[in-house]
């Protein structure tokens, strides 16, 4: 009885031309854009190595010089772009994409997009993602609208009743067929939208990304057979269905943003860096002030060597005692830093739990994991370039201290090109498939119950069907 109806609405909906325009419309949209994304993080990528080579060569031929102005001269970690990041840019565009590394201080990242953009991306990008996250269920709500109404209208669906036809293997097999219509349209777009990803070494990205989408759109099909049931004519189906689609994919996320970003506050830049310095200058609760714990720490160096002056010291008391200052200065920032991080956490969670009112939320959260995107990509980044930041600027000290005896001149050079080019490059590998799991199997969950919930509307009013 399913199959049957499923049938017959499937072939009813290759007979619409609606179904074939709008879907052409939606599958050119998408691979144009997909395109023309692909095209632009190639010539990112490109652009990005390029710099990040010419960087580094700058650092490997500074000459000699006194290792400590080499260390200063910094270097720079850039983030490589994902595959999946030209189909959903994520947050990318409102972060930084490298970090200027130096002694002594940890930097915000640099080369914020957003900052550097024209105004008309105030209205928002226009990204594959886009495409397949808002326009295609607009399509299945066009389609879907009249799919039990007009069987109303026309007297048909009086007459299914009559022949003993229940309600729930109608709208089954209504929503079936209304599924099997959309994957015939989408699929010939999104089969050359994976192979362009599966070229860019994407293929596992793609597959995960084509699962969440056909959940997301069931629902969607779902959602349309389950307000058609409800509604007594086409175009009351349509109106409800419309009012459901800006609400779940435009009002809602933005209202429950608006409301987390007001009820949990970022420090402003001012105020997180002259924190940072209070407590780099006056000490953390205990520890005094920076001149009384570098006092104590001189103190212990001497009686450890048994020396009354620094100049007498068997090493390079200079590299040391920044040693011990960017110990605890890497402390300072480690604390505020992960204070921070823990905020944009709060807000993160806080957002998700506002947002199981749209199945939007869940399915665009994933989409921006799997293109590496979001905000716990941009947390394993970030620290990993602080890791190497303190890895190259521990060794430069080291190597400083090893080489050089009591105390020495900023103005002396006795360090050239060999001990730059000693320091490892830069090498960011991103996490796997089970870092994005993780972080997102809660969206994956709600997406499903979404799934359930649209079933289960869509059965529940097809037990109260009036022919």
């Amino acid at each position: 009885m399913i199959a049957a109806v499923a049938s017959k609405e499937l072939r009813a909906l290759l007979r619409d031309g609606r179904l074939w325009g709008l879907g052409a419309v939606v599958a050119v949209l998408l691979l144009t854009v997909l395109a023309t994304a692909l095209h632009q993080r190639q010539v990112d990528e490109r652009e990005r190595l390029q710099v990040e080579v010419a960087s580094r060569d700058q650092w490997d031929h500074q000459g000699a010089r006194n290792p400590h102005r080499a260390a200063h001269f910094g270097l720079y970690a850039f983030k490589p772009q994902m595959p999946l990041a030209s189909v959903d840019p994520g947050i990318q565009a409102h972060t930084g994409q490298a970090l200027w590394l130096e002694p002594h201080k940890r930097n915000m990242a640099l080369h914020i997009r957003a900052a550097d953009a024209p105004p008309s991306i105030r209205l928002g990008p226009f990204t594959p993602a886009l495409v397949l996250l808002v326009l295609v269920p607009l399509l299945i709500a066009v389609l879907g609208h009249g799919s039990v109404t007009q069987e109303r209208e026309q007297g048909t669906l009086r007459m299914l009743h009559a022949s003993g036809m229940r309600g729930v293997p109608l709208v089954l097999g209504k929503w079936l067929g209304l599924c099997a219509g959309l994957a015939l349209v989408l699929a010939p777009a999104l089969l050359v939208g994976g192979w362009l990803l599966a070229a860019q070494q994407g293929v596992r990205q793609a597959l995960l990304l084509a699962l969440a989408l056909v959940l997301y759109y069931a629902t969607w099909a779902a959602l349309a057979v389950a307000v058609s049931a409800r509604c007594h004519t086409s175009r009351s189906a349509l109106l409800v269905l419309l009012a459901l689609w800006v609400g779940c994919v435009f009002v809602l996320p933005r209202m429950a943003a608006s409301v987390v970003e007001q009820g949990m506050h970022l420090p402003t830049g001012e105020q997180f860096w002259a924190a940072i310095q209070r407590d780099i200058d006056n000490g953390l609760p205990g520890d005094g002030t920076a001149a009384a714990r570098m006092k104590a720490f001189d103190a212990q160096l001497l009686a450890e060597q048994g020396v009354n002056r620094l100049e007498d010291l068997p090493f390079g008391a200079n590299a040391k005692r920044r040693l011990f200052r960017d110990a605890y200065a890497t402390r300072v920032y480690a604390l505020h830093f992960g204070q921070l991080w823990q905020v944009q956490w709060r807000q993160h969670a806080l957002l998700r739990l506002a947002n199981l009112v749209t199945p939007y939320a869940p399915v665009r959260s994933i989409s921006s994991a799997l293109a590496g995107t979001d905000l716990a990509h941009q947390h394993h980044f970030e620290e990993a370039a602080e890791q190497y930041r303190q890895q190259f600027t521990t060794m430069m000290d080291e190597w400083d201290m090893q080489s050089t005896r009591g105390v020495t001149s900023f103005e002396s050079r006795y360090a050239g090109n060999a001990q730059w080019q000693a320091i490892p490059a830069w090498r960011y590998e991103a996490p796997g498939l089970g870092f994005v799991l993780r972080h997102t199997a809660v969206d994956w969950a709600l997406l499903s119950a979404w799934l359930a919930l649209a079933v289960g509307l869509m059965c529940f009013g097809a037990r109260r069907l009036n022919p």
